[in-house]
This record gives C-alpha cells, structure tokens and sequence, in this order.
C-alpha cells in the first residue's frame, strides 16, 4: 500500500485530471477566485478517509499488538523481587512515552493512535497499582488526590478525546472521595450540580480547551446521574458498597433540588432572553411572559416532585443544557435518564398497581395541561402578530 504505483488511491491523487471529483473541485473553486470569494488559485487538498471496516481492522490490530506488547512487559516484571516498585516505575515510563507521542507525535494512522491510547491505558492502570501500593499505609486521602492529579494530567495534555473522556470520568469520582475521606460527603450533590453548570456555560467561552471541556461535561453528567441512582431505592436494593451510601443526607438532597431549580431558572431565562431579541414570532411582550411564567412554574413544579423522586429535576436541568447548547448525546443522555429515574420510583412505591396507575394518568394529565396552556399562549401570540399585520 505505500507504493504509489500500484496503490490507486494515490494514483487518483496524483492524476487529478482522471478524477470527475478533482474536476468538479477545480471548477468550483475556479467559479470562486472569478467571484473574488477567495484570493488563492489553488484549490485545497482533497482529505481521503479510510473506510470505516478499515478503520475497525486498525483498531482491533492496534489494541492486539500493545496487549501483546504488554504481556511480556507484565512477564518481565513479574520475575523482578520488587514488583509494586517495578509497576510503579514502568507505568511512569508509559505513561510519559504516551504524552510525548501525543504531544509531539505526527503520525495519524488508526493503528498507531489506538496503539498508543492502549498503552497509556495501561500506563495509567499501572501507576495507578503502583501509587496505592506505596501510599497505602500512609493516608487515604493523600492516594485519592495522587489519582485525581494522574487523571487531571491526562486530561489535560492529551488531546485525544477518548482518552480524555477516560481521565475525566475518572477524575471526577476520585475528587469525590477526597470529600467522603474528609466526612464532606453531604457537599457532593452540590458541589457536582454546580460543577456541572460552571463547564457547560463556558463551553463555548473557551475555544481552545472545547474538546476538554465538553469531556468533562459529559464525564460530570454521568458521575451526577450515577450519585442519583444511589441514592434511589433501587441502588440500596443492590446493595452498593457503603462509601457510595454516605451521600444520603437529607440537607444534601434539599440543597441539591434548590441549586438545580436556580439553575434551571437561570437557563430558561438565558432561552427567553435570546427569544425575545430575535425577529421570530414571539414578539408580543405580553405573551412571552406568559409562556415564560410558565415554564418557570413547571420547573418549580418538577424540582418539588423531585424531593421524593430523585433525579428528576437533575434529568430534565441536563435535558435544557443539552438542548441549549444543542449537544444531542447530552439530550438523550438525558431522556434516558429522566425514564430510568421515573421507572425506578414507580417500581420502588410500595402501593398496589391500582393506586400506582391513578398517579400515572393524573402526572399525565398534568403534563397535558401544561403543554396545553403552552399551546394556546402561543397561538394567542402569532394570532395576534396576523392580525397586527393585517392591519398594517
């Protein structure tokens, strides 16, 4: 395949006059530089993708090489007296070849990036043996803040973003049990809700760190919704260890439900703020307020159905910024979670199914009438813009 004579990919590249896309390519960008659109006569190099079965062959050869690779560094060190000292040391090694790579590396191939992530894995999982073996007669606290600081690393200097999805989704539970070690756990609710906000609204404040930013939301999101499942009666059915258990405080819960209303607040004013400054067809002062006196009642009553419901206002406050700032994954992530939350509380009421389906049709028809006032303010509102514009 590297030989450009017989590889017909490159043969296509090189002989841009046989291509029908070259001469659709150079005919449009001719048609340009005569409309003055751009100032270069030269048109841009075509970017060939692989297909994806290639691109699944390089995956899957990639992560069998480094397994190997790492078999017989594991065999190697296994024959060494001082093994958690020998880890530790070559989990350092990897892990800084990897960084390097990713920071200095121009190599792109499939093979050789997931090669290379499969080793930093692994390099991480290694200083990650490495550093408890060695700190754990010492402090607890001192380990987890070893392994946050590891992931913090990776997840800023790696530019790779399956890797930095992996450092951040880690990150994020070790900073949660430095609070548990220091009996803070009742901050984790809060705290986790607030960071949430903080990364989502600077998304786009930060082109530079976006890809870090927007792992880390969705590395957030998840920790936020799995803090949730624990604390619901499915998650003490199973039972889950105890350190996850020491989120449930009652102040905690409260606090959580009142920061995630504020914040739902804050979003649905950012929505109707940016309504009311477009040329759309909600321009009637009036009824834009009532639509949004509106949405701001639901929310209050969301967020107070959501004291015996947990989860619920945190689903539906993760179901606004996706749709604010139109991350699809995070909307369904979302819907998800907000059937997954209801489907749990149904299950865990301890009620026969008779009353349980009176709840289901009145939340029903609740929703009903909420979605029907919505409607009618509306069309009250673009009736009223029609007429207006009959008049003028």
């Amino acid at each position: 395949m590297n030989d450009p004579i017989n590889n017909p990919i490159k043969k296509t590249i090189n002989n841009p006059d046989k291509s029908p896309m070259h001469k659709a390519q150079a005919q449009l960008w001719q048609s340009l530089v005569n409309q003055g659109v751009v100032d270069n006569s030269t048109a841009p190099a075509i970017q060939l993708s692989s297909p994806w079965y290639i691109i699944g062959a390089q995956i899957l050869g990639g992560w069998i090489a480094a397994l190997f690779v790492l078999a017989f560094v594991i065999a190697c060190i296994a024959s060494v007296n001082d093994m958690e000292q020998s880890i530790l040391a070559m989990g350092s090694i990897i892990t800084l070849s990897c960084l390097t790579y990713y920071r200095v590396g121009e190599n792109n191939q499939e093979f050789i990036l997931q090669m290379v992530f499969a080793f930093s894995i692994s390099g991480q999982l290694m200083m990650l043996w490495g550093i408890h073996d060695t700190l754990k007669h010492i402090d607890d606290g001192l380990i987890a803040l070893m392994y946050a600081v590891l992931f913090a690393v990776h997840w800023w200097l790696i530019p790779h973003k399956a890797n930095q999805f992996i450092a951040a989704i880690a990150m994020v539970p070790c900073l949660l049990a430095i609070l548990v070690i220091y009996q803070l756990s009742q901050l984790i609710l809060p705290l986790l809700i607030v960071s949430l906000m903080l990364v989502w609204s600077q998304l786009y404040r930060w082109p530079q760190s976006y890809q870090r930013l927007r792992m880390l939301g969705y590395a957030i999101s998840l920790n936020l919704l799995f803090t949730h499942f624990a604390l619901s009666d499915i998650g003490r059915w199973m039972d889950l260890p105890q350190i996850l258990m020491t989120f449930d405080a009652r102040f905690s819960h409260y606090l959580a439900v009142a920061m995630v209303l504020l914040s739902a607040l804050w979003l649905i004013n950012q929505v109707f703020n940016q309504l009311s400054t477009q040329p759309i067809e909600l321009t009637n002062t009036a009824q834009l307020s009532r639509v949004k006196f509106i949405a701001i009642l639901s929310a209050i009553l969301i967020s107070l159905l959501s004291i015996p419901m947990a989860g619920i206002s945190t689903a539906l406050l993760m179901l606004l910024l996706g749709y604010f700032y139109n991350e699809f994954k995070l909307l369904a992530l979302a819907i998800g979670a907000l059937v997954s939350f209801i489907g749990l509380y149904y299950y865990s009421l301890h009620i026969n199914l008779f009353d349980k389906s009176l709840w289901l049709m009145a939340s029903g028809v609740v929703l009903l009438l909420i979605r029907l006032t919505m409607a009618l303010s509306i069309g009250k509102t673009i009736a009223n813009k029609e007429q207006r514009h009959d008049v003028q």
